[in-house]
């Protein structure tokens, strides 16, 4: 039943989202990847922090940003580790929906060695979160997940 609403609450928000799905590979507000939040933190520190916009990598048209010069090295050093599954956008929205939703840097884990990242509205006051939710089956939402991103983007 919980599952139910939350994926009736996320088609509800999507209808009343008059955009189209976003084409962007790579979650970032004016080209700013999780919001600033430093993505080695999430594993280094095992919090969510926001980086320092003067220590930063460019990546493509996206930037990084870190919380001091070692996470900075250690993202240079190994990209790939650090940076977010699904592009940095929601994996449950990416593994119930097939789409690309906004998270919130905030709500996320570490899940066989991938940083996820989870959306969160309103209806997370009633339910719990999208975060909350995919604990309930990690498995089996990383496995949706995973094959629905290799369809978003072969």
């Amino acid at each position: 039943m919980r599952k139910l609403f939350f994926s009736f609450a996320l088609l509800i928000f999507l209808a009343a989202c008059s955009e189209e799905a976003p084409k962007n590979k790579i979650f970032a507000i004016h080209g700013v990847a999780i919001d600033g939040y430093d993505p080695v933190a999430y594993f280094e520190s095992g919090e969510a922090i926001l980086g320092d916009p003067s220590l930063r990598v460019d990546r493509g048209d996206v930037t990084y940003h870190f919380l001091n010069g070692d996470n900075q090295l250690l993202f240079e050093k190994n990209p790939e580790k650090y940076l977010p599954a699904y592009g940095g956008w929601c994996a449950y929205a990416i593994a119930e929906n097939n789409t690309k939703m906004q998270p919130d840097p905030t709500l996320w884990k570490i899940q066989d060695g991938k940083l996820l990242l989870f959306y969160d509205d309103w209806t997370s006051k009633i339910t719990g979160s999208l975060l909350e939710e995919w604990e309930t089956q990690p498995e089996e939402y990383e496995e949706k997940a995973d094959a629905n991103w290799s369809k978003m983007h072969p």
